[in-house]
């Protein structure tokens, strides 16, 4: 399965000045979102096959079709052309309804199409559980 990994800096903590590959004006870099492919996925573990090495207790997004995982990497080891990644799974979103909900909940924009159901089905101010 194919999916799409971001790496998650805590902005706070880290420098303000560029990351490697970043321009001086840039504030993220392209490097820090990357493709990836799903290898294992029996919860709470993800194997995923990449391109570059992460660094263990990373904090990681993976955008899979179906769904959007929160996760640290536990274990990297370089394999073939790229890296083995082993992410303990900490959070899955799973549906556009709960998305659209935390969205609302969170003052994010909510996905198109989705924020009459999200009200429909748990009224705002309903606790979201993930």
């Amino acid at each position: 399965m194919n999916a799409k990994v971001t790496i998650l800096h805590d902005v706070i903590a880290e420098p303000a000045e560029p990351r490697d590959g970043a321009g001086p004006n840039d504030t993220a870099t392209d490097t820090d979102t990357f493709d990836a492919q799903v290898l294992v996925l029996k919860q709470p573990l993800m194997q995923l096959a990449t391109p570059r090495k992460i660094e263990r207790d990373s904090a990681i997004r993976i955008d899979t079709s179906d769904a959007v995982w929160l996760g640290e990497a536990e274990e990297c080891v370089a394999a073939g052309d790229g890296f083995s990644v082993r992410v303990k799974l900490r959070h899955v979103l799973r549906d556009f309804e709960t998305i659209a909900r935390l969205a609302e909940r969170f003052g994010g924009p909510v996905p198109a199409g989705t924020a009459e159901k999200a009200q429909e089905a748990a009224p705002k101010g309903t606790p979201v559980e993930i």
